[in-house]
């Protein structure tokens, strides 16, 4: 995969690092002059996504951090959101679209990345993300 550009972003596990992701996300959706709709589309599941790995990944231990890279070319933008978790089965999250799921207030962070993001593949027993745009 030939990408014109990688940008790093390291977050310790803590949710007021989520502060740090706008101006992330802004850095990459200029890069690639995506419209507004794609750029909202790159923040939400990004946010979703590191969301995940702080609370559930790295349980929100502070010694251990979220690495996050972004490979952007024009063609495409290639998110990975790696944490130093256990890991998960990403096949046995149940649907948040169920009806006995439907008034739980979690459990839509990996639907939302599923719904919005052009492809999602876990790796790393489900310690990373990929997560691809298509711009």
């Amino acid at each position: 995969m030939n990408m014109d550009n990688v940008l790093s972003l390291t977050l310790s596990s803590d949710l007021e690092e989520l502060d740090k992701l706008e101006a992330f996300a802004s850095k990459i959706t200029d890069a690639v002059s995506c419209d507004a709709d794609k750029a909202h589309q790159i923040m939400l599941v990004l946010t979703e996504a590191v969301t995940n790995a702080i609370l559930h990944g790295n349980k929100q231990q502070p010694e251990k951090s979220v690495e996050i890279t972004a490979l952007l070319s024009p063609e495409r933008v290639v998110l990975s959101v790696r944490d130093q978790g256990t890991g998960f089965d990403p096949e046995s999250i149940p649907s948040p679209l169920e009806d006995e799921n439907l008034l739980k207030s979690s459990g839509r962070g990996v639907w939302l990345m599923r719904e919005f993001a052009d492809e999602v593949r876990f790796r790393d027993h489900g310690r990373e993300v990929e997560l691809e745009f298509h711009v």
